[in-house]
């Protein structure tokens, strides 16, 4: 645990990076696209902007965080709970990679492989993952076929959460009990869509995940039941306390937003320690969030939304 303390002292260097109050103020007050264009040009993102133009913004906000991912995984163990979290994206990548060769549609690759620039040849030939979970899911996704593009995406989470499950014993109890809590929320909000598309039990079975607290079959009579008795179930759940601020389930944006609330009021306890890997996977979490909070609000200024249909999400 102590080996982290050099990390920890330079994560909390790049902390200062993350926008902080005043610049969110001036970035959603901003009256058009191209000004908070101009303000993103006065923080960190500036060394991802040149030659770059406003509709490009994606390119900047996965450059940032390739770097972030880059930075982060030159401080951790590979066996770290936040370089596993990370495969994420990697089987972001995987997904896109076989959706290809299935549809013929090109998808967009996230630039967070460790492979970097030769990420295409290494899913082309899995064993170039040089082993683990990464070569077992790419080996086993070229064997396998596929009716939906929905059917390969089940299969690569299904698989991951699994992976997880079995691995995350291995991590500090703190990781153990977040990851729990983010398992228990995906499948509560994957309860909750399914609810609303009035589909039934085994087709919600098909998505939910494992690791969390609950067994994934204690979600399926939910479906079934009031909002009111929902709501009576969950709150006295592990994560029941990210209820507290709705008075109702719907729309689905607002619970989302509470579910991530309640995660990263979890994490904000690390900002206390100068160990371990907790504060370090904590950085990159913001850094997820604060992208997701600047893509809202980019493309509510491009497509000049009222502020009422946005500023809630941020």
């Amino acid at each position: 645990m102590a080996g982290y303390a050099f990390a920890v002292a330079r994560v909390r260097a790049l902390e200062n990076r993350l926008l902080d109050r005043s610049q969110w103020e001036r970035l959603v007050g901003a009256d058009s696209p191209e000004e908070v264009w101009r303000i993103l040009s006065e923080t960190a993102y500036a060394r991802w902007m040149e030659g770059k133009k406003l509709h490009q913004y994606e390119d900047v906000f996965w450059s940032e965080l390739a770097e972030t991912a880059k930075s982060l995984r030159s401080m951790l163990r590979k066996d770290s709970f936040t370089q596993n979290y990370l495969f994420r994206y990697e089987l972001h990548n995987l997904k896109t990679f076989f959706l290809q060769k299935f549809t013929g549609k090109r998808g967009r690759f996230i630039p967070l492989s460790v492979y970097g620039e030769k990420e295409e040849t290494v899913l082309e030939n899995p064993t170039l993952y040089n082993g683990g979970f990464l070569t077992r899911m790419a080996t086993e996704l070229q064997q396998s076929t596929f009716d939906h593009a929905q059917d390969l995406q089940r299969a690569v989470d299904n698989q991951y959460y699994q992976y997880m499950t079995e691995l995350i014993t291995d991590f500090s109890p703190f990781i153990q009990r977040f990851w729990s809590d983010y398992v228990d929320l995906t499948n509560f909000r994957l309860l909750l869509r399914v609810r609303v598309m009035g589909m039934g039990e085994e087709y919600l079975r098909t998505f939910l995940l494992p690791g969390g607290y609950l067994n994934t079959e204690d979600f399926l009579p939910a479906l079934n039941w009031s909002e009111e008795e929902i709501r009576n179930w969950w709150i006295w759940k592990p994560a029941g306390r990210m209820l507290k601020e709705l008075d109702a389930l719907q729309p689905l944006w607002k619970v989302e937003k509470e579910i991530n609330k309640y995660l990263t009021e979890r994490l904000r306890i690390t900002r206390q320690q100068a160990f371990g890997e907790e504060p370090i996977f904590a950085y990159f979490w913001e850094k997820e969030n604060e992208l997701r909070k600047l893509r809202i609000l980019l493309a509510a200024k491009v497509n000049h939304l009222p502020d009422e249909e946005w500023k809630g999400r941020i």
